[in-house]
C-alpha cells in the first residue's frame, strides 16, 4: 500500500464512520476533512474535527503506520504542531507532539471496504503499459474526455511555470525568451540545449539589427554556433565566415563550442545546419515574431510558418562543403505543428498568466484545439487502447497523463483510476 491510497480514502470519505473513535476511545465526528496539501507540510489543512464534543480546527497528517511520523522527523518540524488528528492504517506506536501531548489517532485498517483495497492493489501491482490497460473498457468515455481537458491545462500550467522560471533566472525580456523557446523547438530533443545556448549567446538587439539582412543574420547564427571556419572551400561558407569575423569583432561575440551540436542518428533533414538556416529565414521574414504571435488572429498565427525554406545554398547541401542531391529544405507540416505545441502555445499561455490576460490563455488553448493530434509512441499506444485524441490538446493531455500519473502509479489522483476504483466498490 502507498500513502496516497489513504489520502484518497480520507479525501472522499471512503471508510466506515460508524462509531468513529480514536485509538484511545475518544469519539470522533468529521465536520470537514480539510484541503488536500500537495506541497510540504501536513497532508490536509483547515480540517474541522469534533473530538469528544470539542470542535478543533487544524491539520490532519496521514501515514501507513503511526511510527512513520518519527521516520519522517515530523517531531522536529514546527509546521506539524497544529496537527489535530493523525490518520493511519495501523497505529504501531503512540505519537506525541512537541509539547509531549499524545496526538489523537484513528486507524482505518478495519474501516475500509476490502474490495476498494483489492481494486487499488490490483492497479498498483499491474505491470501493463498502464495499470488500468485491461479495464479501460469499463470507464465512462465522456467523463474521461472532460478529465483530459483538465489534464491538458495542468500540462500547460507546468510548461508556463518552467518558462516563467527561465524568464526570471535569465533576466530576459519576453522577445528574447521567445527566441530561446523557439530555438529549442527547432532543435528537437537531440539539439534543443545547443539551440538554447545559441539563442542565449546573442543579445536580442543584435539579432534585430541584422534581421533584415539575411546573409548577415545567417553569418551571425552559424558563427555563434561555432560552425564557421576559415578552412571552408564553398564561396557561401567563405562569405559567411568573413561576415561573421567582422560581426564578432564589432559586437565582441563569443561562439558556443562546436562540440555542443549532434548530427549522429539524425535524418539529414533534421541536421542542425538545416534547422539554423530555416530559423534564420523565419527571423528574417518575421523580425517581430512574438508580437505577431500575440497580436495576430488564430488564422494569421497559423500561417506564419507557411513555405519556410532554407536559403538556396542548402538546396544542394546538408553540411558545409558537402554537396548532396538537389532538394528544397522546407520545414515540414509535422515539424511546424510541434513548434506550435512546444513553443508558440506554451509561450502564449505563460505570457497570459504573467500579464493576467485571459485572452492570451484562451488563444493558446484554441490553437491547440486547431492543431492535429501528435503521432508518437505514447499517443499511439493510447489509441490502441481506444483512447484516441481528437486534436493536439488531447494528445498533450495523454502524454502528461502517462508521464505524470500512470508512470508514477498515481491512480488515486486520476479520474480514470477513480472511476475504476469506485465503480467496482461494494
Amino acid at each position: 500500500m502507498k500513502e496516497d491510497f489513504l489520502h484518497y480514502v480520507w479525501l472522499y470519505n471512503y471508510f466506515d464512520q460508524t462509531n468513529l473513535q480514536t485509538t484511545t476511545g475518544q469519539s470522533i465526528r468529521i465536520i470537514t476533512n480539510g484541503t488536500h496539501n500537495h506541497d510540504s507540510g501536513p497532508d490536509f489543512s483547515n480540517a474541522q474535527i469534533n473530538i469528544d464534543g470539542i470542535d478543533w480546527n487544524g491539520q490532519v497528517e496521514i501515514h501507513i503506520q503511526s511510527s512513520d511520523w518519527l521516520k519522517h522527523k515530523h517531531q522536529f518540524d514546527i509546521n506539524y504542531e497544529s496537527v489535530i488528528l493523525h490518520v493511519v492504517w495501523k497505529e504501531d506506536k503512540p505519537i506525541m507532539n512537541r509539547k509531549k501531548v499524545r496526538i489523537p489517532c484513528i486507524e482505518l485498517c478495519d474501516r475500509v471496504n476490502p474490495s476498494l483495497l483489492d481494486n487499488y492493489t490490483n492497479l498498483i501491482l499491474n505491470k501493463s503499459w498502464i495499470a488500468c490497460a485491461d479495464s479501460l473498457h469499463l470507464i465512462d468515455k465522456d467523463r474521461t474526455m472532460l478529465w483530459l481537458n483538465a489534464i491538458a491545462i495542468e500540462r500547460m500550467e507546468q510548461k508556463a511555470k518552467l518558462i516563467h522560471d527561465e524568464f526570471e533566472q535569465l533576466d530576459l525580456h519576453w522577445d528574447h525568451l521567445f527566441l530561446v523557446q523557439l530555438s529549442k523547438a527547432f532543435g528537437l530533443k537531440v539539439n534543443q540545449d545547443a539551440f538554447a545556448s545559441l539563442a542565449k549567446s546573442l543579445k536580442y538587439e543584435v539579432i534585430q539589427k541584422y534581421a533584415h539582412q539575411l546573409k548577415q543574420l545567417e553569418a551571425l547564427l552559424f558563427g555563434q554556433a561555432g560552425m564557421l571556419s576559415e578552412s571552408w572551400k564553398d564561396p557561401y561558407a567563405k562569405q559567411l565566415t568573413r561576415e561573421y569575423n567582422f560581426l564578432q569583432h564589432k559586437h565582441s561575440l563569443q561562439p558556443i563550442p562546436l562540440s555542443f551540436w549532434k548530427f549522429g542518428r539524425l535524418r539529414p533533414a533534421n541536421f542542425p545546419t538545416i534547422r539554423i538556416a530555416q530559423l534564420a529565414q523565419l527571423l528574417h521574414r518575421c523580425p517581430t515574431l512574438f508580437s505577431q504571435v500575440l497580436e495576430g488572429s488564430i488564422d494569421e498565427v497559423l500561417h506564419l510558418f507557411d513555405d519556410l525554406v532554407a536559403s538556396d545554398y542548402w538546396d544542394t547541401h546538408y553540411r558545409f562543403d558537402t554537396e548532396s542531391k538537389k532538394k528544397k529544405k522546407a520545414l515540414g507540416k509535422s515539424r511546424i505543428h510541434l513548434i506550435f505545441i512546444n513553443c508558440i502555445c506554451p509561450m502564449l499561455f505563460s505570457y497570459g498568466k504573467y500579464r493576467q490576460n485571459q485572452d492570451y490563455i484562451d488563444k493558446a488553448i484554441t490553437l491547440l484545439e486547431t492543431l492535429p493530434a501528435e503521432s508518437n509512441a505514447i499517443v499511439n499506444q493510447w489509441a490502441s487502447l481506444s483512447i484516441t485524441p481528437r486534436h493536439a490538446i488531447d494528445s498533450q493531455a495523454l502524454i502528461h497523463l502517462k508521464k505524470t500519473y500512470c508512470d508514477q502509479y498515481k491512480c488515486v489522483s486520476c479520474q480514470i483510476g477513480h472511476q475504476l476504483l469506485t465503480s467496482r466498490k461494494k
